[in-house]
Order: structure tokens, then C-alpha cells, then sequence
């Protein structure tokens, strides 16, 4: 930044990444050029100055090459000086030069008055003027993607035409296009931020003042952390989070002084969670007081420690570095583990081992040795463990043999047999230390001599290896030899330093219990159990990749890919299963407090013997009646019938055995869920009492309650597994693909018409879309016809209509999808599009009183497939992917056509496998919509949905694969523009007829955005609650009305008053559920619906209002790519018939994101948001939650 002499101020890209980063930052440095605060010591940084010079030789390369692309037409600009003048002539200069006949300019300059930069290459294609930026990474970064965009804006705004796409050449060569439409708004947001931020501490004559809500303050920069010390901010507390933060600042509690006095409780923070900061505030001061700033401990739980295994001369302490943003060319897998580092103790002193990969292949490698590695030297030594610090290592082990297929039951046996031993979980759970983190580098005072060498922290590492990476393609041995060697003595540290935090706990464990005493003998290792289906499957599996693993995945052909995908998918349920359970035994492991929130998990706060342990007439156990008063995690609550396990605090009771390390145990005892009451505490969370019927799990009975309820619902892949199996198998005696419906899909193959003819084009007039299916399906064999159906467009009506007139032609058709509720959706409007009720029939599991045929089981679909047939009738049968593969019910090939609604969440796997079922395969869906659900890990991209898969990265279908319905009957013009270009590249349009009739008294029609100030909230905010109260009741009483379309005389639909029913509200968050439905109900208006955007698939409303609940991205629970992610935000804004309002905090997007797909995300929500036909600020009358 530069001041002016008129007093203006010239921003630049760096200005924009500071202020993206800190708000608080770029103001202090603003101040520091007014002179109102001393300039920050400049610290020498070898390691950024080694970066620089990096980046200066890249870039020279790159111009080398661009010189040799375009001999002749490459010129370097002049650097100006900083003068205005100076600067508005060199802008000058570069659009002269753009508007002559160069090719290439290096270095140009571009101005605009208040914002400076120098782009490294303008470099000219016949699509326009492309901006390009060298970067020294090897992957996209947040910062060199809003430069480029800052820098394509200034060249728009100057009138140069542009291509569609700025341009990044990295480090290692590769080079990424990216699209401007989604970069250029998040620059416009981040500059008009910034200009803002400039402008008004400009006018302001004060200096920064620390907590000024006026801008944010990201709390971890250097800036922030002096004035964190500084001010004795509760941020120096370890274990203090944001919302936390707030409470406690709202109840007076503002310094580690007053959070280490308090004793009187404060609203909305638990008392064990105050107990627990107050007693962590109290031991840091102490620390502070002492002037030697010795590190102190307190040994809070003795059980934790006694819990630990007892050491052995075979021990490991292991460690990861690894790029989260590594990314193989043409795969869509992210990060690679570069280095397993351990190191051993047998010897007596510490000896280091290292397993290196610099590539995917090598990576599987190292994964290989590694665990090969482990198994000899616990045949050497049973009874070693493997040390870790923080749980990232056996997670990532799970995940890589997950994603190589290699080495999956050893290392789940070694996490069952509880090899490895997390730390971090022992001393969270049983120490106490003065320090303001618990990373291990802040517990190493403790146990060790401070580090030395160039790279101390795990970001350096990273940068580091990129340095290595080029370096190596450059051909610079000896410098990329001495880089490895510094990551590699660093990892060795860190593995040092596990070893000596393991031996100082041993000793906090002497010293609280005593020796340890000495355990069993351990046992020789069993050799890893593999079952006799899993072995075939691994077998299996294990053919098919070796068909394709030779070739890079940027390199196969469509048959090749599909192969590899066949592949993947053979343990593709296995793999998404793992999780879960991995889930769960963290539960066991860690204390409830440190739990991660999962759907299923209900916290218990306070139990109630309702009846003690009993035996009930002709039963065998006893069992005992609970009511259990807590909280259900994620605010999903535990529905009464609901089938569950209940978790205790270790020791256990009789029955109830704990692993060792473990902190919990899970009875093996049955628990139902009798009676489920629900309520909305003052805060907005859900809160429940549970009515349980517990089994006793031992001989004896016992008084102790569960700490925890979690689930324990598994359902059986088996049919599933053997559909693909079959397909898998035939790949694997011929070498080739079967010839099928579910192969040409994993081909991408355009469907397959007798003679090769294209898909029939649909013709004008209301039956154009079902005539064109219809055709399709009746000309071809062996093949699918895809069809995207974006909101309102009657994805189902068409596909209804298609079935009647195949039916009536003899055709045996099944529907399936990926739940009951969508299967019978399709078989309601079956039977209305003119089907025999007779000749539609399913096992029901949600409708009541079905228009079709009810049967009894699942099982009776075959008895009545065979009735229908044997009669020469056609008919049509509904069931769920595993009745679809269950031949007892469905044959192979026994249908002429499968129906797989709601396509765009069904995953290729399960595609793939009810495809046996039938010839041909009709897709309805939209993977513009709420996507597949997907937990597990895959080599391949077997996780993603049909309808996704086809598209790729296309937001259309593309004509030669199926059909886009591009008319909606639902939104009005207005609504449907912002929805279109959010998530259909603009060609969705409206049935105007119909659509632009509607109307709402005294609202037009279209997106409205209503920004609402708040702070730290992260998954739920009463301003915003009161904000969708206060837009309620406007809207409330307003006339509404919808004609239909002309000539229509429908009493139904004469104008009336819009009510309660005729708005929804949409949020992104369980508890933001709870505290609107609070807030609505206390007003009166409990008839609003209320819910997560996965309630309101396939419904619509008048108005819909959307709240986002959080802050600022840095509040946000689940990262902001969910809650930003424009499948979502889709699916809720399509809801609304004439109207939605989007209801958000302006700080949403005054931050920038962390990676390159949080900016694409917010990109477009910024787009979404310069549509609006309106754009508020609203500051509801705060008033208590009810």
C-alpha cells in the first residue's frame, strides 16, 4: 500500500491477500504508514528469500519458453516509478502495446488509479487476452488466483478483450486455466472490502483499536498475536474457541485474569467446559508468574496414563509429511504422503527410517514397505507399538490402503489390536500443561532441548519439498540432495520428540500409580484373518487393476477407465462402511468432549431410573428402563424404535469390557429407544429426553448410567456386491467389457441405437420430451438414456408418462433409487399417468394406503413379476437397490427397463450393479442437485453418481448423453435467472406462461438478500432467526396469486392471503433449525416449514427463505465449501415458486477461502448475490430465544 500525497491511497494484490487473511492487519499497517503505530521488527526469513529467488528463476523460465513460442512478439514492460503519473502513463503504455502486434508482454503494468499491479505475461490466444502468472507451487493457491483475477478485472474494465479464462503456470511445469466468471466476483467483493476498510480508517484520526468490530481480526497473524498478548485476550487460552470466546465476553469474562477468577456460571457454556478453561487459565498464569517461565503440568486423570501400554524394545514413534494439494495429472485424488518417517529404540538410541514417495506409484510403494516393515518387527516383537501424536496418522494409513488397495486388513488389524497409540488422546485426556496450545512442540519444554535447523513446522516441510520438487526437474542435485535432507532430519524430530513425550508420561505414570505391573506374555502375532468372500473379492479386485495400473490415469482410454472402475467398485461398499466404523472406535478412544459430531450420537447429560433391572415374563435377560436427558449431536434427534448402543465411561460395568487406551466401552447389550421427547433450549440447540429399554450386558446388574448412545444399524451389501462381482468377473476371463446398459455408462459411450442413429431430437409441443425417451428406449438394446432434470421441470412427470406407454406396449420396467420415499413418489405418478394400479406394485415403506399394489414383503415381487408375465402383461415393480440385485426377487436381465430415480444421488457403484437387473436403464435426476453421499475412500471415482459421472465437469448433460428438461413450471422468470446461472450455465428459462403470472402483493419476484450483522456464530444465529420472524410476518397476509396459465379457471387457484404453510425456510444446520422453529413458534407460526434442504427435495412453496446462520468463513462448521456449495444452494432457492430471500451476515464473504474450491464456491454464491433484484440490510430487535 502507498499513500498519496492527496491522501488516496494506491492498493495492490498483496493489500487484498492481507485483507483477505486479516481485516485487523491490513488496518495496523495502515496505520504504521500514517505514523500512528511503530513499524513490526523486520525478521530475517532465509527460507522466504530462497522462495523468491525460486520464483524469479521460474519465471525466467517461462519467459525463455514464451520467447521461443513467439519469436520475435515478446516484450518486457519498464518498470515506472510509484508517482501516479508514472504509473497511469505505464498503463498507458500496456494497452497501446496490447491494441499492436506483439504476442507476449512480460512484466506489464496496470492502473486504474487506486489499485497497482504487474502482471507477468499478457499472452494473446484467439479466444482474447490471457493473464498468467507464474507460480513456484505446484498446485492452485487462493492468493495467485486472485491476482490473476484482480488483474483480468483491471484489463476488462479498460475494455481489452479477454478470454474466458486466466492462466497459472506452476512449478512443476503444469499448467491450470481457470474460469474468470467464478474468480472475478470474489475479486470484485475482496477490493470493494478493501477499499471500504481503507476509506474508513482514513477518515478515522484514532489508531486500530483491538476488538473494534468494525473489521475482523483473524487472531493468529503476528499482528494479532501482540495485541492478543497485549490486551490478556481469552485467545491465550488454550482450548478457547470463537463462540465460546463470545459467550464469555458477554458475561464480562474479557482477560485469562477473569477467566481463571470466574466461578459463577455463564449462560450457554457448560460448566465442565468452564471448569475445564478456568483450571487451564489458572496453570498458564502461573506459568507467566514464574520468572524462569518454567512449563508446568497437573496429572488431571491417573486413569489415562495407567491406561497406556508398557513400553517395549520394539517400539515405534511415527510420523507423516505430506501435501494436502499434491494432485497426480488427470487424477481427481488430492494430497500425497511424501515421507513415513519412524524412529527405533531397540538399539538403545534413537536410529531413523525413512520411506520416501514423490509420486502416486511410489506412494502405494511406501505404503507397502512400510507395513511390511511393521509385521517383521512384530514377529520380533508381539507386544510393540506404534506412537504417534494426534490421530492424522492412522487415519491417513487407512485412507492410502483404501486408495491403493493394498495393505487394507493389515492395517485395520493393527488398528484393532491397538498398535498404534495416540498421544495426543493420552495427554488431552490426563495432563494438564501451562501452554497455550497442546501441539507436542509446545509440551516439548517439558521432556527436551529446543530444535534447531531451517524447518520447524510442518508448513515449512511443504515448501521445503516443493523447493526439493523443482529443484530435482531442474536438475540442481546437490540442492534438491540437501533439501530432502533438511525435511528428513526435521520429521526425525518430531519422531524424537514422540519418543521422549512417550518416556516423560511413563514417568508421570510412576509417579501417580506407580510401576506399572508387568503384563502377559504377548502372544506371536496371528496372521491377518481375511474371510473367504473378502479374500475373493482383494483377488478380484487385485486382476482387474493390474489390467490398467501401468497406465497413468491422464492416459486411458474410456475402456481402460471403465475397467479401472470396475475394479474399484468390487469393494466399493466395504470401503464406504470403514469410516463409520473408524468413527466409532475414535468415540471409544477419546473423551466425549473431544468427540467429532456424527448424525446418530446422543450426549447424555443426566439419567433417570425409571424401572431397575427386571425380568419380564418369558424373557431371558434382564433388562432396565432409562430416561435419558441430553443432546443429540449434529441437532438430529433419536427417533423412538430406533435400535441403538449405549457407551460407558471406562471402568465399565459388568459386561462391559474397554479396550486398552481406551476411554469408553460399548456394551454389547441391545438398547431401543421407547418414548422420544424433544425440546429447544435457550441457545437453539435440540435438546431430548430418550425413554430406553437397556439390556443388562452382564451375569450382574449394576446402577451405572451411559455417557453416550450411538448407532448400531448395519446393513448387508451382499447382492450388491455379487452384482458386481459378476460384471468384475467377466472383465477378468476376457480381459474386455461386458456388453451392457451399466458399461456403456462407465464408458461414457453416447447411448447405443440400433444402426448407430443418434438420439431423437425432441420435437416441439408438451409431449416433445416423453415422445423423444419413449423412441430412444424402443430403438435401442443394451444401453440407458440419461435425462437431467433440473427443479420444476417434471422430471418425474416425463419419466411416469414414458413407463405408462412402455407398459402399455408388454415391458417388464423396475424402479429403483436411492431410498423408499423417491421409488413410490414414481409409482404414484405411474399409476396417474394411466397404469392399472394392478400392474404397479412394491413392498410400501413410507406410503400409507398406496394408489398401487401393496405387497406384503419384499419377496413377493418375483410371485408377481411372474403373474404379469406369464398373463403377457406388462408391469411395473419399485424397490431399493438391494431388492434390484436379490435375485430371489429380481432376476438377472428379467426387465426391459430400470428406472433409477433421483440418478444424481445413486453412485456409479450401485449403478453399475442394478444394472444386471435389466436391458436397458433410464437415468432421472440432476447432479446440479443435492448430491451422492459418499464416507469411504476409492482408488477411482466409483463414489460419484450416474448422472455426475456423465456430465464430468459439464453443469449440463451434453446432448449426445441424454436429455436436459430445460423448462421449469415452478419459478417465475425472475427466480429462474439467478438459479440458471448458479448452477445450469444459464439455459434454464421458465414457462412463462404459467410462471410469470403469479404474483405477491408489494414483492418482486426473483432472489432477495438480506444481510444481517452478527458475529461468531458458527451453526446457528438468533439475529438471523429474528430476521426470518420479522420477514414471516411481512410477508404473511400479502396477496398471492396464481392463475395458472391463461384461461384457467381454477377455484383453487383464485388469489387469497399467503399463510404460515405457503413459506418454507431452508438452513444449512440442525441447530439453526431449532432456533428458527423457536423463534416462529413463539410468533405464532408454527405452520412454516422448517428444515435442512435435504427435507424439501422435490417440494415447493410460494416464498422460500434461506439462512445461512454463519458469521464469517472463519466460523463455519463444516468447512465453507459445504455451506456454500451451489448443489445446495440450489436445490434451497428452487424451492420458492415467485420469491426466496437469502438471509446471510455480510462478513460471510469478507474473507477469502483456503483453497481454490472454497473460491470457486464462493465465487458463484457472489454471482448468486449480484442477481439479487434486491439487497437489504436488516437489523432485527434482538429478543430472547423461547
Amino acid at each position: 500500500m502507498r499513500l498519496l500525497p492527496d491522501g488516496r491511497a494506491v492498493v495492490s494484490a498483496s493489500d487484498l491477500r492481507t485483507a483477505s487473511s486479516c481485516e485487523f492487519a491490513l488496518v495496523a499497517g495502515l496505520d504504521v504508514l500514517l505514523g500512528r503505530r511503530a513499524p513490526a521488527a523486520a525478521e530475517h526469513d532465509p527460507m522466504q528469500e530462497r522462495v523468491a529467488a525460486l520464483g524469479d528463476e521460474h519465471e525466467q523460465a517461462e519467459l525463455r519458453r514464451l520467447s521461443q513460442a513467439h519469436p520475435g512478439r515478446v516484450r518486457t514492460m519498464a518498470v515506472p516509478s510509484a508517482e501516479p503519473a508514472a504509473l497511469a502513463a505505464a498503463m498507458a503504455e500496456t494497452l497501446a502495446a496490447l491494441t499492436g502486434d506483439v504476442d507476449v508482454l512480460a512484466q506489464a503494468t496496470l492502473f486504474d488509479g487506486t489499485f497497482v499491479g504487474r502482471a507477468d505475461f499478457l499472452e494473446r490466444t484467439p479466444a482474447g487476452w490471457v493473464v498468467s502468472d507464474t507460480k513456484l507451487a505446484r498446485h492452485e493457491t487462493v492468493p495467485a488466483l486472485l491476482q490473476v483475477g484482480a488483474y483480468a478485472a483491471l484489463l476488462a474494465e479498460a475494455g481489452v478483450p479477454l478470454a474466458p479464462y486466466g492462466r497459472l503456470v506452476l512449478g512443476g511445469g503444469e499448467v491450470s486455466d481457470l474460469p474468470l466468471a467464478e474468480v472475478m466476483p470474489v475479486y470484485r467483493a475482496r477490493r470493494a472490502r478493501l477499499e471500504a476498510l481503507v476509506a474508513d480508517h482514513l477518515a478515522d484520526p484514532a489508531p486500530a483499536a483491538w476488538g473494534d468490530d468494525r473489521w475482523l481480526a483473524c487472531g493468529a497473524c503476528p499482528v494479532c498475536e501482540a495485541e492478543v498478548t497485549a490486551h490478556r485476550d481469552l485467545l491465550l487460552v488454550a482450548g478457547v474457541r470463537r463462540p465460546t470466546r463470545r459467550r464469555l465476553l458477554e458475561a464480562g469474562v474479557r482477560t485469562v485474569e477473569d477467566l481463571a477468577a470466574r466461578t459463577d456460571p455463564v449462560p450457554d457454556v457448560r460448566a465442565t467446559t468452564l471448569e475445564r478453561l478456568r483450571e487451564q487459565a489458572r496453570l498458564q498464569l502461573e506459568q507467566e508468574s514464574d520468572p524462569t517461565g518454567r512449563v508446568r503440568y497437573e496429572v488431571v486423570d491417573p486413569d489415562a496414563l495407567r491406561r497406556m501400554p508398557p513400553p517395549s524394545p520394539g517400539d515405534v514413534f511415527f510420523d507423516f509429511e505430506g501435501d494436502p494439494l499434491w494432485r497426480e495429472r488427470g487424477s481427481s485424488t488430492w494430497g500425497l504422503e511424501y515421507l513415513f518417517g519412524l524412529v527405533e529404540v531397540d538399539s538403545g538410541t534413537p536410529r531413523f527410517r525413512a520411506f520416501w514417495a514423490h509420486e502416486r506409484s511410489e506412494e502405494r510403494r511406501a505404503l507397502v514397505e512400510f507395513v511390511a516393515y511393521l509385521s517383521e518387527r512384530r514377529r520380533r516383537w508381539p507386544d510393540l507399538h506404534v506412537y504417534h501424536y494426534a490421530p492424522y496418522e492412522p487415519a491417513a494409513l487407512l485412507r492410502l490402503a483404501a486408495r491403493h488397495g493394498v495393505c487394507e486388513d493389515d492395517v485395520d488389524q493393527l488398528l484393532r489390536e491397538g498398535v498404534f497409540v495416540d498421544l495426543y488422546a493420552v495427554v488431552r485426556a490426563g495432563i494438564r500443561v501451562s501452554q497455550r496450545s497442546y501441539s507436542i512442540k509446545k509440551l516439548e519444554p517439558l521432556y527436551m532441548d529446543a530444535r534447531e535447523g531451517p524447518v520447524q513446522g510442518g508448513a515449512e516441510s511443504i515448501v521445503a519439498y516443493h523447493q526439493y520438487l523443482q529443484a530435482r526437474v531442474e536438475g540442481r542435485t546437490d540442492e534438491a540432495d540437501a533439501l530432502l535432507a533438511e525435511i528428513a532430519d526435521y520429521n526425525e524430530d518430531d519422531c524424537v520428540s514422540t519418543h521422549l513425550l512417550r518416556e516423560w508420561l511413563l514417568e508421570r505414570r510412576r509417579e501417580t500409580a506407580g510401576e506399572a505391573p508387568a503384563g502377559p506374555q504377548a502372544e506371536p502375532v496371528a496372521e491377518v484373518e481375511v474371510s473367504e468372500t473378502r479374500r475373493r473379492a482383494l483377488e478380484l479386485e487385485a486382476a482387474l487393476r493390474a489390467l490398467v495400473e501401468d497406465v497413468p490415469p491422464a492416459e486411458r482410454t474410456p475402456e481402460q477407465q471403465a475397467v479401472a472402475l470396475v475394479g474399484s467398485a468390487v469393494l466399493y461398499h466395504a470401503r464406504e462402511d470403514k469410516p463409520r466404523w473408524q468413527e466409532h472406535f475414535e468415540r471409544l478412544r477419546l473423551p466425549t468432549a473431544d468427540w467429532r459430531p456424527a448424525e446418530g450420537v446422543f450426549l447424555v447429560e443426566r439419567v433417570e431410573v425409571v424401572q431397575g433391572w427386571h425380568r419380564p415374563p418369558r424373557a431371558r435377560k434382564d433388562r432396565r428402563t432409562l430416561a435419558l436427558h441430553g443432546e443429540p449431536m449434529r441437532g438430529v434427534a433419536v427417533a423412538a424404535g430406533t435400535r441403538v448402543s449405549a457407551v460407558y465411561a471406562v471402568p465399565g460395568p459388568d459386561g462391559v469390557d474397554a479396550e486398552p487406551l481406551h476411554a469408553h466401552a460399548k456394551s454389547p447389550a441391545g438398547v431401543e429407544v421407547l418414548e422420544a421427547k424433544e425440546r429447544v433450549a435457550p441457545n437453539g440447540r435440540l435438546e431430548q429426553t430418550l425413554v430406553v429399554d437397556e439390556l443388562q450386558p452382564g451375569p450382574l446388574g449394576h446402577e451405572v448410567g451411559p455417557v453416550a448412545l450411538v448407532p448400531n444399524d448395519t446393513v448387508s451389501s451382499a447382492p450388491l456386491d455379487r452384482a458386481i462381482a459378476e460384471v468384475a468377473q467377466a472383465v477378468r476371463a476376457t480381459g474386455a467389457l461386458p456388453v451392457g446398459a451399466g458399461t456403456d455408462l462407465l464408458l461414457r459411450r453416447p447411448p447405443r441405437l440400433r444402426g448407430g442413429a443418434p438420439l431423437p431430437r425432441v420435437a416441439p409441443g408438451p409431449d416433445g420430451d416423453t415422445d423423444a425417451i419413449t423412441a430412444a428406449l424402443q430403438g435401442m438394446d443394451d444401453s440407458y438414456v440419461a435425462v437431467q432434470g433440473p427443479p420444476g421441470t417434471g422430471k418425474t412427470y416425463v419419466g411416469a408418462r414414458v413407463v405408462a406407454r412402455l407398459v402399455a406396449q408388454g415391458w417388464a420396467v423396475g424402479v429403483c433409487a436411492q431410498g423408499h420415499a423417491a421409488v413410490e413418489n414414481v409409482l404414484d405418478a405411474v399409476v396417474r399417468a394411466g397404469v392399472d394400479p394392478a400392474q404397479v406394485a412394491k413392498a410400501p415403506k413410507h406410503t400409507v394406503d398406496p394408489a398401487w399394489t401393496a405387497l406384503r414383503r419384499a419377496d413377493d415381487l418375483a410371485a408377481f413379476a411372474a403373474g404379469h408375465r406369464g398373463a403377457g402383461r406388462g408391469y411395473v415393480i419399485g424397490g431399493s437397490a438391494w431388492d434390484m440385485t436379490t435375485e430371489a426377487r429380481v432376476g438377472r436381465g428379467q426387465l426391459d427397463l430400470l428406472v433409477v430415480d433421483e440418478a444424481g444421488q445413486l453412485s456409479l457403484a450401485k449403478t453399475l450393479a442394478v444394472s444386471l437387473a435389466t436391458r436397458r436403464l433410464l437415468l432421472l435426476g440432476d447432479p446440479q442437485q443435492l448430491p451422492q453421499v459418499t464416507t469411504g475412500t476409492h482408488a477411482e471415482p466409483v463414489d460419484r453418481s450416474a448422472l455426475a459421472w456423465l456430465a464430468g465437469d459439464e453443469a449440463v448433460l451434453p446432448p449426445q448423453l441424454g436429455y436436459f428438461l430445460a423448462t421449469t413450471w415452478r419459478m417465475h422468470p425472475a427466480l429462474t435467472a439467478p438459479v440458471s446461472a448458479l448452477a445450469y450455465d444459464g439455459r434454464l428459462r421458465s414457462q412463462e406462461t404459467v410462471t410469470a403470472r403469479r404474483r405477491l402483493e408489494g414483492v418482486e419476484p426473483g432472489l432477495h438478500v438480506r444481510l444481517v450483522d452478527h458475529r461468531d456464530s458458527s451453526t446457528w444465529s438468533v439475529e438471523e432467526a429474528i430476521a426470518v420472524r420479522d420477514l414471516v410476518e411481512d410477508l404473511v397476509g400479502r396477496a398471492w396469486s396464481d392463475p395458472g396459465p391463461p384461461g384457467s379457471e381454477d377455484p383453487l387457484r383464485a388469489a387469497r392471503p399467503l399463510t404460515s404453510r405457503d413459506i418454507v425456510v431452508i438452513t444449512p444446520y440442525n441447530h439453526q433449525v431449532g432456533t428458527i422453529r423457536a423463534v416462529l413458534d413463539a410468533a405464532g407460526h408454527d405452520e412454516v416449514a422448517v428444515g435442512t434442504v435435504d427435507r424439501f427435495q422435490g417440494q415447493e412453496a410460494p416464498v422460500a427463505i434461506v439462512s445461512m446462520a454463519a458469521s464469517s468463513p472463519t466460523d463455519v462448521s463444516r468447512g465453507i465449501g459445504f455451506l456454500l456449495d451451489r448443489h445446495r444452494l440450489n436445490v434451497a432457492i428452487s424451492r420458492g415458486q415467485h420469491s426466496a430471500f437469502l438471509v446471510r451476515s455480510p462478513l460471510l464473504t469478507d474473507l477469502a477461502p483456503r483453497t481454490p474450491q472454497e473460491l470457486v464456491a464462493l465465487g458463484a454464491f457472489l454471482r448468486l448475490g449480484e442477481e439479487a433484484v434486491t439487497t437489504a440490510q436488516v437489523a432485527p430487535v434482538l429478543t430472547a430465544v423461547p
